[in-house]
């Protein structure tokens, strides 16, 4: 799975955001506000990455949290991004 757009990922003070980079400012107008582990899952997408290997990596990077929380906020993050537009799915492993 990927983003279905470029994205770049902006902090600025205590706001992180998300928006359209490149040649696909065209093709979204919005941005996304974003917390900490949302930004990290926006990096990792700008890749192709398995959902495995970002649940894993989201794990990695937050040790001290519940695996099950991460599953299900990965999951619900996920799904708002397709539901959005803005993932591409080759796998069709969306939780």
């Amino acid at each position: 799975m990927r983003l279905a757009i470029e994205m770049a990922v902006i902090e600025i003070e205590d706001e992180i955001t998300a928006v359209a980079a490149g040649k696909d400012r065209a093709k979204f107008h919005g941005m996304l506000r974003l917390n900490e582990s949302a930004a990290d899952i926006i990096r990792l997408l700008a890749e192709d990455i398995t959902l495995k290997e970002l649940f894993d990596a989201i794990c990695e990077k937050y040790p001290d949290s519940d695996r099950e929380e991460v599953g299900n906020m990965l999951g619900n993050f996920l799904n708002r991004l397709n539901k959005e537009g803005l993932l591409i799915d080759d796998d069709d492993d969306l939780v």
